[in-house]
């Protein structure tokens, strides 16, 4: 009698277990913006069952598609820092290049003209610093 029961608890254990993965997999393809259809195919779970696990999963669907909505920009787009250092980079070697021509040269026009484009987005790219209050402080201090 107890071998039946430890068999039992062991399938029970396994069917969760393999529940378990099929929630991963859901919010998963969830995240990647598939439709209850698709996913219902895909993991051959009811549509119904995929709309109660997306209530209950809902916080972990949308950190995760937050997460890969991150990446996919990072993919595609320069980080801020990055963008504020290209464009540094950028002005310095106009810059440079205006050093060593005469204002009577054609290209010189050109070249100003490019410099006071790279100064105006090296100018919206500036972000006003500030110090942080005491409750700003006191609540990154107890939240790490």
């Amino acid at each position: 009698m107890d071998t039946d029961k430890a068999v039992t608890d062991t399938i029970i254990i396994h069917e969760e277990e393999g529940r378990q993965e099929l929630k991963t997999q859901f919010i998963e393809l969830r995240a990647k913006g598939l439709s209850y259809q698709k996913i219902s195919r895909r993991l051959k779970v009811s549509k119904s069952t995929l709309a109660n696990w997306s209530a209950e999963l809902e916080g972990e669907i949308a950190s995760l598609r937050a997460m890969e909505l991150e990446a996919l920009y990072e993919r595609h787009y320069l980080t801020k820092e990055a963008r504020i250092k290209l464009l540094g980079d950028q002005v310095r070697a106009i810059q440079e290049e205006l050093k060593t021509r005469s204002l009577d040269q054609v290209s010189t026009e050109k070249l100003l003209e490019m410099e006071l484009k790279m100064l105006q987005a090296l100018k919206e790219e500036h972000v006003e610093v500030r110090p942080l209050s005491d409750y700003e402080r006191s609540v990154l201090k107890d939240g790490s």
